[in-house]
């Protein structure tokens, strides 16, 4: 429903409406932003305050002492005090705020604020005296910006009460510094237009840090999610090259360890299990097995299927390739063996590995994918393809890789496509854990 009251009645609800923008985990942070906002508009407010006393010294006062417009000296003299005053005023109170930088703002933006008030009716009684010897105002348009200061770093709710509260002072020292109540009612006009620009000011002000605090954390809250979301899909170094600009990333690597997991049966199980079961136990097996990859510090690769590919000495090398990889397949067995145990059902694993050059890249510009290529990727694939039902299937590079750190057992040559008959062994354990 619009108000009947048009703008004006709409400013004293900007501050309502605007704030239900701001979630409440952000209020404090926001809070902090406004008192550190407020308290670099004082250093602003001081070269606008001492610029402007210069200006109305040069081009006002001198002008009107030098045609004689004043009754006596002593006039001239007080107006030019007072200039000089409100410039000494302004410089204390910012070498204050800055004698407080390391403080939290919140807290300098109250102590400025507790200094402000009582300097700003200190003046103001000050004013009053001054003016009984000058025939009219001369420096309203200076207390009122002092009293606007005091209103700047108010933090908080207290603004709009702030403001009727500094217009009333200054009315009740307009009626005191001039009897007449013409010219009490033009100086009370001038005030009233500058505390209320003041305040619209300040409530524009308001709305616009709200809009720019809240479009602030929603893009920083969709650019954490855009990156989570990227590192979920890519390495976190590929990651942050193709967001850094680089169109492609291709690297040789000449020394990795590859490794295919498959769960065994699953075809069986895909036509006797329920969908949503099949999907939980397959989810539940592959977040189990990416909590081991990270873990021992390997990547995975892909999915596909009920397939596993994962790999350790990419994007970045690795020394321990093997030695990751290695723990990670066993830990596999012994873990998809729990989940089964668990569901009640035969859940088995099919694992093969092999180590040594292999190309890495993320292909697609659309649907991005990081995969590897080469020897040592399809060895890996059809070691798991023959290896045997519980058991981790390697070559024989593998084993040299590992050296006296595992325990092997020999399964003898094996025929594979494309390499003829080469040695193979099944992975058994860690040597300590065998010595035990």
């Amino acid at each position: 429903m619009k108000s009947k009251f048009g703008p004006i009645a709409g400013v004293f609800t900007l501050r309502r409406s605007d704030a239900q923008a701001i979630r409440d985990e952000w209020k404090a942070e926001f809070a902090e932003d406004c008192n550190r906002a407020a308290l670099a508009n004082i250093r602003h407010l001081f070269w606008a305050a001492t610029l402007l006393n210069l200006v109305a010294l040069i081009s006002y006062d001198l002008p009107l002492y030098l045609h004689g417009l004043f009754e006596h000296h002593r006039m001239y003299g007080d107006l030019v005090i007072w200039r000089l005053a409100n410039i000494g005023a302004l410089s204390a109170w910012l070498l204050v705020a800055r004698a407080l930088g390391d403080t939290p703002p919140a807290a300098v933006a109250r102590r400025m604020t507790g200094i402000a008030i009582p300097i700003a009716l200190a003046l103001c009684v000050w004013h009053a005296v001054l003016s009984q010897s000058l025939a009219t105002d001369v420096s309203i348009y200076a207390l009122v910006l002092f009293v606007v200061a005091g209103m700047i770093v108010t933090p908080g709710s207290g603004k709009l009460a702030a403001y009727p509260l500094s217009f009333a002072v200054l009315i009740v020292g307009i009626v005191l510094m001039n009897p007449n109540p013409l010219v009490s009612f033009a100086i009370g006009v001038n005030a009233f237009c500058l505390t209320a620009c003041a305040m619209l000011a300040d409530e524009v002000w308001y709305r616009a840090a709200v809009r720019n605090f809240v479009l602030r954390k929603t893009l920083t809250e969709e650019r954490g999610r855009a990156n989570d979301l990227l590192r979920n899909i890519l390495p976190g170094p590929v990651a942050d090259r193709l967001k850094r600009g680089e169109q492609h990333v291709v690297e040789f690597h000449d020394h990795v360890s590859v490794m295919f997991a498959d769960v065994v049966g699953f075809t069986r199980m895909a036509t006797e299990l329920p969908p949503a079961q099949l999907i939980q136990m397959l989810e539940t097996l592959f977040k189990a097995f990416d909590e081991i990859a990270e873990r021992c510090g390997v990547e995975k690769i892909k999915t596909v299927g009920d397939a596993y590919m994962a790999a350790a000495g990419v994007p970045e090398e690795a020394p321990d390739h093997a030695d990751r990889i290695a723990r990670m397949a066993l830990e596999m067995l012994a873990v998809c063996e729990g989940i089964g145990r668990d569901a009640g059902m035969a859940l088995d694993l099919r694992i093969g590995i092999d180590t040594g050059p292999a190309i890495s890249g993320v292909i697609s510009q659309k649907k991005f994918a990081y995969d590897l290529w080469g020897d040592t990727v399809n060895t890996a694939s059809r070691m798991e393809s023959s290896g045997v039902i519980g058991r981790v299937h390697v070559t024989e590079a593998f084993r040299q890789r590992l050296g006296d750190r595992f325990v092997f057992e020999a399964r003898g040559p094996l025929e594979l496509k494309g390499k003829g008959l080469v040695p193979s062994h099944f992975l058994i354990g860690t040597a300590s854990a065998q010595a035990a």
